[in-house]
């Protein structure tokens, strides 16, 4: 007898998060990470997991950063969510882009094409996990 091996691929929260989206076959997905959005949109998912809300706090301060780092690109969008509390990282992650498809701006931005992204996801100590990701064109 032979026994069977069950292995298990744990992802990470950011990587659940791409997932989540690939598995939709997203058009922003399309592009290429980037290092400075991915680390940006980081930022921002832990500042929002931090303070416990969700939001576009700090965008305008994000936006010019991105202008000097990404002087090739002219256009930079941003999408932020949350979760229901006590969900698990899958489910969340799946529930962020159909939270994004219900909003023609959000969705316009997640499902569109672009140059760069970067995605994150981070849980806070409400058991809430908050999102960010950021497009460049």
């Amino acid at each position: 007898m032979f026994a069977t091996l069950t292995l298990f691929l744990v992802l990470s929260p950011n990587a659940s998060l791409i997932q989540a989206g690939r598995d939709i076959n997203v058009l922003s997905l399309q592009g290429k990470q980037h290092p400075t959005l991915q680390k940006m949109a980081e930022e921002h998912a832990a500042y929002q997991a931090r303070v416990h809300r969700q939001g576009h706090q700090g965008w305008g301060g994000r936006y010019s950063r991105l202008q000097v780092a990404l002087p090739d690109c002219n256009s930079f969008k941003e999408v932020a969510n949350q979760s229901w509390p006590g969900q698990d990282q899958t489910d969340a992650a799946k529930e962020a882009y159909h939270s994004w498809r219900q909003s023609s701006g959000h969705w316009s931005a997640v499902n569109g094409h672009c140059r760069y992204w970067g995605y994150a996801m981070v849980l806070g100590s409400n058991g809430t996990w908050y999102m960010c990701a950021i497009f460049a064109n």
